[in-house]
């Protein structure tokens, strides 16, 4: 056989292989790619019968990370949770029992039971900071991409990535159990990219039987119970001041995406606060504002002529919630946060963005009629 005819030999057994290869890799069954509104529906309401399991929070600073964990048990109405926070007297542990009814906060170190009646605290769903009632909105402010694929505790999860348009929001990659949409692995990151938080299923059951009477509300008869009559409803702006007896303030500059949802009332008749949330789908930028109480008045300006004042007295006990660094909310899930004292109302400014739009937005603030 001459050389031309072995290159030609060659050349056709080459050409006979590749066109098999394309052959065998045209039948080969391709891997399921979502599209990209299943991947958004994977982000909508959890659909499960009972769940129950172990979280661990990981909360990451400069100074270093600490983690705590929660047990929950819940069905689709109701739900349980349980963790333990230091304290100099030792371990405390913090029960919670939701039904449509209410919701009871159990004290055992206290023997003390508080009732919330027809109340709409937050849930143990809130723990994953992540809307799932606008996602039409937050399709117009971020990207959703499917990265990976892995199992947490034990379960099959595809691992997406919320991409904000915007820089100054934070990033997420979520873990979603297919079956249920539960989100099973939620890792949060600051708008410079610093990992901030991880929420995750050490150990869960979904869809097994809860432990009986595991959300019963019977109070035993050496504990305390309390009725705390606090309420959360919206208000009409245009009526805010009739309700809250002041005038609250409202920014008038609002980072990209984010719209105005609503102003609500808490409190009960002890004390009043307004609530003012903005939301670009995903992530809720809250603007709380109270009345500075007559006995917490603020230093004389650098001009007063008068006797050296006293120091401030510290706020009454029974008055508004204090936000601050040391907050067991901040404490258990950290958020950025600018204070501003106007005149005789304290507005607070708390979500996960960066901390120059919330600057931005209390420079903006204006009387709600103006604002709005």
């Amino acid at each position: 056989m001459t050389f031309r005819k072995c290159w030609l030999l060659l050349l056709l057994v080459a050409t006979f292989s590749l066109l098999e290869a394309q052959e065998r890799e045209r039948r080969r069954p391709r891997a399921f790619l979502p599209s990209p509104d299943a991947l958004w529906r994977l982000l909508g309401t959890p659909n499960f019968k009972t769940l129950q399991g172990r979280l661990e929070v990981t909360v990451f600073t400069p100074q270093g990370s600490h983690t705590w964990t929660m047990e929950l048990w819940a069905d689709e109405q109701r739900s349980r949770t349980q963790f333990t926070l230091p304290h100099p007297q030792g371990q405390h542990q913090i029960i919670t029992v939701t039904t449509p009814e209410g919701i009871w906060v159990w004290l055992p170190f206290a023997k003390r039971v508080v009732r919330h009646e027809s109340s709409t605290l937050p849930s143990w769903r809130d723990l994953w900071q992540i809307r799932t009632d606008k996602l039409d909105m937050a399709k117009n402010n971020y990207t959703l991409r499917l990265v990976g694929k892995d199992r947490i505790a034990g379960h099959f999860c595809l691992v997406l990535q919320l991409e904000p348009n915007a820089k100054g929001n934070a990033l997420r990659k979520i873990w979603v159990h297919p079956p249920t949409a539960l989100p099973l692995q939620v890792e949060r990151y600051a708008p410079d990219g610093q990992l901030e938080m991880r929420l995750t299923f050490a150990e869960v059951k979904i869809n097994e039987p809860l432990p009986l009477l595991i959300f019963d509300t019977g109070v035993p008869s050496d504990w305390k119970e309390e009725r705390a009559p606090f309420q959360r409803k919206r208000i009409e702006v245009s009526k805010a001041a009739e309700v809250l007896g002041f005038v609250p303030l409202l920014p008038i500059w609002l980072p990209p995406g984010y719209a105005f949802e609503g102003l609500f009332l808490l409190g009960d008749q002890r004390w009043k606060m307004a609530h003012a949330v903005y939301t670009d789908g995903i992530s809720v930028i809250s603007v709380f504002q109270h009345m500075i109480p007559r006995w917490f008045a603020p230093p004389p300006p650098p001009s007063f002529k008068g006797p050296a004042p006293m120091p401030p007295r510290r706020e009454h006990p029974k008055g508004p919630p204090k936000f601050g660094a040391g907050s067991l909310n901040q404490v258990l899930f950290p958020q950025r946060m600018v204070v501003r004292d106007i005149g005789n109302i304290r507005v607070v400014l708390i979500s996960d963005v960066s901390r120059e739009w919330l600057e931005r937005m209390a420079n903006s603030l204006m009387p709600a009629v103006a604002a709005r």
